[in-house]
């Protein structure tokens, strides 16, 4: 009766994620007023970019999704974390947090945070203000490992010299973070419980959640996660400056003010123009195409938004390799824009076949080997905390179990040739550290695995967290008794472990 229970509850909780995509109206480049030539080779351009795993593309012109890509294993449904273009969304709140009269662009982060200052207040902390914040010219020197090393973010980061606020640009998630404890503070709620209210709630964006820092503030600069159509959605109605549907959920102006260029790095003069140099505004970045901006995370997370053309491209995925997706956007898709196309309907097949059947590679090899039936792996310590791999056949299914040093275990089905489904019990890999890092998550992170035996002795396993965003590739070499363990936001620095005991 449990294990029936247990199942319905995970069959509601699939249907109502599926319920949320397919929701912005589908249409075709050409009847949107885009060359479907120039979409099929942006499509195809995206996916060839190397070192680039592409997770989720979304074209959406006047409204209407024309293309749209979910490589394997990664599905429409499935969320994506989306690091710092997070903080675009932070942006929002704070303006309903103006709009309520709550909060003002001048107010002194000091007079908010008054219980948070350090014994002496300096006068350059005193003049700090949430404008400084939201153009991330705050005065205090980034600091990317304080988040690692101890809990009291608001207070540790108070207590930081301050330089001249306001006079130059330094980019740091931390500013976001206090611009989310802010929010919390004269609201009396979370930047994600705000916009569940006021934003996520009327666009039917239900498939979302914020990681929390150890006091309870939504991290702001990083940690949401939410699906590639929601964040078209809430692309398009940012072009649509702040309404929905008929229905005005932030003000005008501030969609305005967010998207202007407020401040430049001081060495961006007489430099050609790159999609890092054109400034920034309130967590939002300008873009190389003049009239175009963007939400931007690490790893190649962007909701682009160009209201001249009245087109958002959202493309998520995990890429070492800078801005590379944009220059697609810029050379192949947007030469497309009121083009009209001779309707050969070759381009527009193709195109539907690229949109289709992309996926990522799956392991090539054997089946089986001729020399290992089975294995068990007890590996040395190592960062990735794992003692024990086991690797069998289980109803005629293969399966990993990874048994971790704090007790912890988790079955992960295996596919050959295809991609095989599961779900942890715990949590993936993450690039970042931060203290509390998975909390505020739904702990719902789904696998997707597939294995081959590339050798008669070396058996590769790749593993894709689908609804986050890492991924891990094991290399298991029976003869020379070592597991490669290489994540996919580090590929430069796979770890080898040596095995204790190797059993076949």
């Amino acid at each position: 009766m449990k294990k029936i229970f247990a199942f319905v509850l995970l069959l509601v909780a699939v249907t109502t994620i599926k319920a949320q995509t397919g929701e912005l109206p589908r249409s075709t480049p050409a009847q949107q007023g885009l060359s479907t030539l120039a979409v099929s080779h942006f499509v195809d351009s995206l996916l060839a970019l190397p070192e680039t795993e592409i997770h989720h593309v979304m074209v959406v012109r006047h409204g209407h999704v024309v293309a749209e890509v979910h490589p394997a294993p990664f599905r429409a449904e499935d969320a994506h974390t989306l690091y710092s273009a997070s903080k675009t969304f932070v942006a929002l709140a704070v303006g309903l947090a103006i709009a309520d009269n709550r909060l003002r662009l001048d107010d002194r982060v000091a007079a908010i945070m008054y219980d948070q200052l350090p014994d002496t207040l300096s006068d350059a902390l005193a003049q700090m203000t949430v404008r400084n914040l939201l153009t991330m010219s705050s005065g205090i020197t980034p600091d990317w490992v304080m988040r690692s090393r101890v809990a009291d973010w608001e207070r540790t980061w108070l207590a930081k010299p301050v330089n001249d606020p306001g006079a130059h640009l330094l980019y740091d998630s931390m500013s976001t973070y206090m611009l989310s404890a802010i929010v919390q503070r004269v609201t009396g709620k979370t930047v994600l419980q705000l916009l569940n209210e006021r934003v996520f709630g009327p666009m039917h964006i239900t498939e979302v959640d914020w990681q929390l820092s150890p006091n309870g503030v939504c991290t702001g600069g990083w940690g949401l996660r939410i699906q590639a159509e929601s964040l078209a959605k809430v692309g398009v109605m940012m072009l649509q400056r702040g309404q929905w549907e008929g229905r005005q959920l932030v003000p005008e102006q501030w969609i305005d003010e967010m998207t202007t260029c407020h401040i430049n790095y001081d060495d961006a003069e007489g430099k050609a123009p790159t999609d890092g140099n054109q400034g920034y505004c309130y967590q939002v970045w300008r873009c190389k195409w003049p009239t175009a901006y963007r939400a931007d995370g690490a790893l190649g997370q962007y909701v682009v938004m160009d209201p001249a053309s009245d087109i958002v491209v959202v493309i998520l995925g995990a890429s070492r390799r800078g801005h590379g997706e944009l220059a697609c956007i810029w050379d192949q898709l947007m030469p497309g824009v009121d083009r009209i196309d001779k309707g050969d309907p070759k381009v527009a097949k193709r195109l539907n076949t690229s949109c289709k059947t992309a996926s990522l590679p799956l392991p090539q090899g054997k089946q089986k080997s001729p020399r290992v039936a089975h294995a068990d792996f007890k590996l040395q310590p190592n960062k990735h905390g794992i003692d024990l791999v086991k690797v069998s056949e289980q109803d005629k299914q293969m399966m990993m179990r990874l048994y971790y040093h704090d007790g912890r275990d988790e079955f992960i089905p295996l596919g050959y040739g295809n991609w095989r489904y599961g779900f942890l019990t715990g949590e993936p890999p993450y690039s970042i550290t931060p203290k509390g890092r998975f909390n505020g998550l739904r702990h719902n992170f789904a696998t997707a695995a597939a294995y081959a035996w590339t050798t008669p002795t070396t058996l590769t396993i790749q593993v894709h967290y689908v609804n986050f965003i890492s991924a891990t590739t094991l290399t298991f070499d029976t003869e020379r008794a070592t597991v490669t363990i290489t994540d996919n936001f580090d590929p430069t620095h796979p770890e080898v472990i040596p095995c204790a005991t190797v059993k076949q």
